[in-house]
């Protein structure tokens, strides 16, 4: 059976402050996290999750989880 994310030690987080959605992806950001997700046929999928900003780089997030 596959870790949850309380497993992986990912922040847990209570409000959402913002969500912007692009076609089929969205970016979800959380007062502790910032999700991302994909529409898929049976709905939307988080595919990354932990995710911090990185402002100085190339790569404008890092994440702990990803997946897709």
């Amino acid at each position: 059976m596959p870790a949850g994310p309380v497993d992986l030690g990912l922040p847990s987080a209570r409000e959402v402050r913002r969500v912007d959605v692009y076609g089929g992806q969205a970016r979800v950001v959380l007062d502790s996290d910032t999700l991302f997700l994909s529409s898929f046929p049976d709905g939307w999928k988080v595919v990354a999750a932990g995710c911090e900003p990185r402002p100085e780089s190339e790569v404008p997030y890092r994440c702990d989880l990803k997946g897709g």
